[in-house]
């Protein structure tokens, strides 16, 4: 068993190591749930979403580690294996909640305009009455104040006039109406 403790604490550390300078020096820090399960079902994909690079090493490390402390402590085998795989899932677990936690921290910088509706807005530049054209108007969305175009629901708004987003015509487009 002192073999297998060591290979595992061997192994799994030098892949901690690896990914601990790959990360350090710009590598790929993408985490990925693990693989899509089979056949759908809810336990397997519970099941996958333990399983990484990351969560294996710290398994195979820490049980090994486990492993190799507890034997040499005097520990009886079966004590030790059971300490041994305690101490793995427990590291598992901890990298599991740990990169969950980060990934929840990631976020993409964009701003998206349906966020923009309901909003209060500034006309930048005149907005024609509907149906002739469109100007713009400064909004605030997502903490960014942004420059975007905008076409009336109806009447015509001068530039200064405070108007409403009421709804998002097109990717780079809002429809606005006055302030009710």
């Amino acid at each position: 068993m002192d073999s297998l403790y060591l290979y595992c604490a061997a192994i799994g550390g030098a892949l901690l190591v690896i990914q601990f300078v790959l990360l350090a020096i710009g590598g790929n820090g993408d985490a990925s749930d693990g693989p899509p399960s089979v056949d759908g079902s809810a336990h397997d994909a519970l099941f996958l979403k333990y399983l990484s690079l990351q969560t294996v090493a710290a398994f195979a490390t820490f049980f090994g580690l486990t492993g190799l402390a507890t034997q040499n402590a005097g520990w009886s085998p079966a004590m030790a294996t059971l300490a041994a795989v305690v101490a793995g899932v427990v590291a598992l677990w901890a990298v599991t909640k740990a990169t969950s936690t980060l990934l929840r921290l990631q976020s993409s910088g964009n701003v998206d305009l349906a966020n923009a509706i309901g909003q209060e807005a500034s006309v930048y530049l005149r907005i024609p009455a509907a149906g002739e054209g469109n100007g713009r108007v400064l909004v605030t969305v997502q903490g960014r104040k942004l420059e975007v175009k905008a076409v009336s629901q109806a009447a015509e708004f001068a530039t200064g006039d405070r108007v409403r987003v009421l709804a998002r015509a097109a990717d780079d487009l809002l429809v606005v109406g006055p302030l009710a």
